[in-house]
């Protein structure tokens, strides 16, 4: 009877450790890296091509399923110095991962990506094989939602291939993941010789390094890399650093908040949003990541129209992917000096009717607006239209 007893009060105390670990993996401030170092919910095809123009073999994942998906968003990773899918059984794992979260993503075997040539031209055929009635990715590439990700000459490779000078593909990239991006005096020395100019890059990034050696005090230090980068790119940036992580394994060890980053850049994902906005940004509250850091430029927005009703009018407006949430003001001045301030907090309604409002002619304009913090970061306003609501 004591063996059973104990028995039973050992399983007891199993249960409740079970529970009491469950309970911190939640709550820990990690639960979308977690997410999303698991695979997605698609099977994953795969195949290879050369181009002619150079030496180099390319690799395309891309979901099983996708006859039956719609448009896919694209992901072309840029590999770092000396590295490539082939040598780097990890490399393809991550890109295969990525593709179960219904992405197509593209790599090669180019080992010096930096000055982004040997990408510009995959991307090139990325196109060319939607437009292929015999290929896979036939009719099934979203051109409006294509990310760039590279680790260190990679992460220079994003840079480049964003700069509209360089490259006529840029139109098409609409977020950067950059990994422990080197310092311009390495880009530019002969080790590398792929020069870039942050000031060119208008697309949103996410700057990622680790806090090893190897990144913070020779490839990707903070002050001389991550932040000059930071205060230089035009357009949102987020950067954050990974305690103890060295350059070598940067990418791999910190990709799930690149499968977060893009899932909430080009999906608009609330979920994913959770770890760069919101009152608590994980990349901010994880106890991994440290030196946590923002920059939003003002979007645009457009009241698409505004309607009277019997005491009420209804507005709607076009979608900033990034929001959390939109405001709708209202006056009876030009100048909005006395005016109303109705709060829309669900980023998926695009629409919304103001309800008892007096009768007489208003004046309406919309702005979005995205949380880090406490801090809320606002849109430009959208332009005034007027309404008649009746009695």
């Amino acid at each position: 009877m004591k063996k059973r007893a104990v028995s039973l009060f050992l399983a007891a105390v199993m249960l409740l450790l079970s529970v009491s670990v469950s309970f911190c993996a939640f709550a820990d401030g990690r639960d979308v890296f977690e997410h999303y170092s698991k695979k997605g919910s698609h099977k994953v095809s795969s195949f290879e091509f050369t181009l002619a123009e150079n030496e180099f073999t390319y690799k395309v994942w891309y979901p099983k399923d996708i006859g039956s998906m719609s448009k896919r968003p694209v992901i072309l990773y840029c590999n770092g110095t000396g590295s490539n899918y082939t040598k780097e059984n990890r490399t393809s794992e991550i890109l295969e991962k990525a593709a179960s979260y219904g992405y197509i993503c593209l790599c090669n075997t180019d080992e010096n990506t930096g000055t982004g040539a040997s990408m510009d031209a995959g991307m090139t055929k990325i196109i060319a094989l939607n437009r292929d009635s015999t290929s896979a990715l036939y009719k099934k590439v979203n051109l409006n939602k294509v990310g760039l990700a590279g680790h260190s000459q990679g992460a220079t490779c994003t840079m480049n291939l964003s700069n509209p000078d360089k490259y006529e593909n840029s139109k098409y990239y609409k977020a950067i993941y950059a990994a422990s991006l080197p310092n311009k005096d390495l880009a530019e020395s002969p080790l590398q010789n792929c020069p870039y100019n942050p000031k060119k890059v208008k697309v949103p990034t996410c700057l990622v390094a680790g806090t090893g050696f190897t990144d913070s005090m020779a490839i990707c230090p903070l002050d001389s890399s991550l932040i000059v980068n930071f205060k230089s790119i035009k357009s949102d940036v987020y950067m954050a650093r990974m305690t103890d992580v060295e350059h070598a394994g940067s990418f791999e060890t910190m990709h799930p908040y690149m499968l977060a980053w893009f899932d909430y850049q080009m999906s608009g994902s609330t979920y994913a949003a959770k770890a760069f906005t919101g009152k608590s940004p994980e990349l901010k509250t994880n106890p991994d990541w440290q030196d946590f850091k923002y920059k939003l430029t003002k979007k645009d927005i457009t009241l698409k129209s505004a309607s009277g009703k019997k005491k009420a009018f209804k507005a709607s407006w076009t979608k900033v992917p990034t929001a959390n949430g939109y405001k709708i003001e209202y006056s009876k001045s030009k100048d909005f000096k006395k005016k109303t301030v109705v709060n829309v907090k669900s980023v998926k309604k695009l629409s919304a009717t103001v309800k008892k409002v007096k009768a007489g002619k208003y004046y309406v304009r919309v702005r979005a607006y995205t949380t880090v913090g406490k801090k809320a970061n606002y849109s430009k306003y959208s332009k005034v239209k007027t309404v008649k609501v009746k009695k």
